[in-house]
């Protein structure tokens, strides 16, 4: 039944990604996607140089059906492990038919949205620890993501399941880099958009220091040791540029606290 709704439907879907209710079931059709053109990486390619700090290397996505095949299998390699992805219904080499991960009583949002639409500290907390000990848990089983930001975490009744698999960090990074980039695009995407919620940000930085705390010790001590290097970056007047730069502002800055607190402990 997946498979001819799959190959049914895939010529007429224009957008890359797109939901249907298939027998009462919500699901997403996942078509590949354009490679991204390799100029979208050299900033953040010479930065990391510049910084040296290797966890920050970016990890290209390679786009048509490399991005789908290499979707499909870290979604079951991820989910022989233990962790909580979404389920494949159906696959070829030119999509995926994924289930939806939330249920008709309460569908799935991403933990970004979850934390915007929420002016509640209790329920900021609960969605910031639910967050970081998924994290810590799948780095515990000797796993990590491919793009660790908050739109591509999505929280349940069941608790959360990670998505987005296009590219595999394993393939560029040694394993505890891996982990260590997990928390930098974790990290920095809440921040990047959370930046303007003084509530959001007050409850961050205590959630984030529970996280790293209970985080493999290698893994926080690899990170602490990026953070000396990254906060040379404090010495560039960022908030002159506009939006985008006093958010890399306030990141900056709530990493220079990150470090003095981990490093107090």
């Amino acid at each position: 039944m997946y498979d001819l709704f799959l190959f049914d439907t895939l010529p007429q879907q224009q957008a890359n990604m797109a939901s249907y209710n298939v027998d009462g079931q919500k699901v997403w059709l996942k078509k590949a996607a354009k490679r991204n053109s390799r100029l979208a990486y050299l900033p953040l390619s010479l930065l990391a140089r510049l910084l040296r700090i290797e966890a920050l290397k970016p990890v290209p996505n390679l786009g048509g059906e490399q991005s789908v095949i290499q979707e499909a299998a870290r979604i079951k390699s991820l989910s022989q492990a233990g962790i909580a992805v979404p389920t494949i219904l159906a696959e070829s080499p030119q999509a995926l038919l994924l289930a939806d991960a939330g249920s008709e009583g309460e569908p799935s949002q991403t933990l970004l949205d979850k934390l915007i639409t929420t002016q509640n500290a209790d329920e900021i907390d609960h969605y910031l620890v639910l967050s970081t000990q998924a994290l810590n848990d799948v780095h515990a089983r000797e796993c990590y993501l491919s793009e660790a930001f908050a739109r591509n975490i999505l929280v349940n009744k069941e608790g959360v399941v990670f998505i987005d698999f296009e590219t595999d960090p394993g393939e560029y990074h040694p394993l505890t880099d891996c982990k260590v980039r997990d928390w930098h695009c974790f990290i920095f995407s809440l921040y990047g958009k959370l930046s303007k919620r003084q509530l959001h940000r007050e409850r961050l930085m205590p959630a984030l220091i529970d996280g790293l705390s209970q985080a493999q010790p290698e893994v926080r001590e690899n990170f602490l040791a990026t953070l000396p290097r990254l906060l040379r970056l404090k010495r560039f007047p960022f908030r002159r540029l506009g939006s985008d730069g006093k958010k890399i502002a306030i990141t900056l800055h709530a990493l220079s606290v990150l470090d003095q607190q981990l490093r107090s402990k």
